[in-house]
């Protein structure tokens, strides 16, 4: 079967990865790479990288003959993601584990041909890349008419574009779930995992990598994956929050720990940041609206300047206990949270664990009216 990839520079969430499934070679046997580049170009060269851990490792430097054609084996102990650069102008997404892939390339246009057969996973890459290719369209186009609502000033119906497109979205998740389902356990199925949302599918993806790393124990890439998702459960909803302890602006310490017993809503955030400074008024009105009833606040900045961080408390009126090391994005808990952007909030409850995440606008004074009523 031809499987055409138009764009194989296919999108990784967080260093999340493609690999194959299966074994039919003999072990230690290889796989071979070979191809033909149709417009081979004068300056450059073509490589072959394994891809391990997020780390990019050059294997082999590849030279066409003179038919333009090319071949490389590579061992592997389990499926594992390469990629062939061809002159740092295309770029192809190799899963290579147990049968042989032949690639055939336009070399000198990003977006030109290639073409790659041999590999059933590399079908269910194209299929994800399919559906790509097609949310990636119809993003482009309800983002014009959503454009267009705004130049015309007719909230209404940007706000009517915003539920029709989350709608949407929740539709093709579920038909994107089928889908994973069909693939398990080939290692394909984590390009599916960029439709997904950790704060909102976790369980889902978690259940995904246990049973890639099931299926290929040998596999880096397997292994690799299962980790992040371990790491994430202990910071999903039910979990247990990690404890920490920072010094406040007046150089008192204060753990997290410290506000067991109510529910608190520990949110991380900097005087740099423009969304946060957006959202700082509703924080403050839901401070204002249930403080009374118990509800705390835990404000951890990931500031790099005193003054810039105490002359934004100040500004926005933010009451609740405010903490900090002032180390930017090197502060350990950044890391322990995986913290990869700001905003971010957890809401903890009395017991400290986590019972609601990134709760933003009318989503955090839904959830507290919940909690306490209106």
């Amino acid at each position: 079967m031809k499987i055409i990839l138009r764009n194989s520079a296919l999108t990784i969430l967080a260093a999340l990865f493609f690999v194959a499934c299966g074994s039919d070679k003999e072990e230690n046997e290889g796989t071979t790479i070979s191809g033909k580049v149709e417009n081979p170009q004068d300056q450059g060269v073509i490589t072959l990288a394994k891809i391990s851990a997020g780390k990019r490792e050059v294997v082999d430097t590849l030279y066409l003959d003179a038919n333009n054609t090319f071949e490389s084996t590579v061992e592997t102990t389990g499926p594992e993601f390469f990629q062939l650069n061809f002159y740092n102008t295309q770029v192809a997404t190799l899963i290579v584990n147990d049968k042989d892939l032949n690639i055939i390339a336009d070399g000198g246009d990003r977006n030109g041909k290639l073409e790659i057969t041999g590999s059933k996973d590399m079908e269910y890459m194209s299929q994800l890349q399919d559906v790509m290719n097609k949310q990636t369209e119809e993003v482009q186009e309800i983002n014009k008419e959503f454009m267009a609502a705004r130049k015309a000033q007719d909230e209404e119906k940007m706000k009517n574009i915003q539920d029709d497109f989350l709608l949407m979205q929740e539709k093709k998740k579920e038909g994107i779930k089928k889908q994973v389902e069909e693939m398990l356990p080939s290692l394909a199925a984590i390009q599916a995992m960029n439709f997904f949302n950790p704060n909102e599918d976790f369980e889902f993806m978690q259940k995904v990598a246990n049973t890639i790393a099931e299926a290929h124990p040998n596999s880096d890439m397997a292994t690799f994956y299962k980790k992040q998702m371990d790491d994430m459960a202990k910071i999903s909803v039910g979990a247990q929050a990690p404890n920490f302890s920072m010094p406040t602006p007046e150089g008192d310490t204060v753990s997290l720990k410290d506000f067991r017993g109510e529910y608190v809503l520990v949110d991380f955030w900097a005087a740099w940041c423009k969304p946060c400074r957006q959202e700082n008024p509703n924080l403050v009105e839901a401070y204002n609206k249930y403080k009374d009833q118990g509800f705390q606040m835990l404000g951890v900045s990931l500031d790099k300047k005193r003054e810039d961080w105490l002359r934004a408390i100040e500004a926005d009126n933010l009451e609740w206990t405010q903490v900090s090391e002032l180390k930017f994005w090197q502060t350990p808990i950044v890391q322990e949270y995986k913290i990869n952007g700001i905003p971010f909030s957890l809401l903890l409850d009395p017991e400290g664990k986590i019972v609601a995440k990134n709760l933003r606008g009318e989503r955090l004074h839904e959830k507290l009216e919940e909690i306490y009523g209106s």
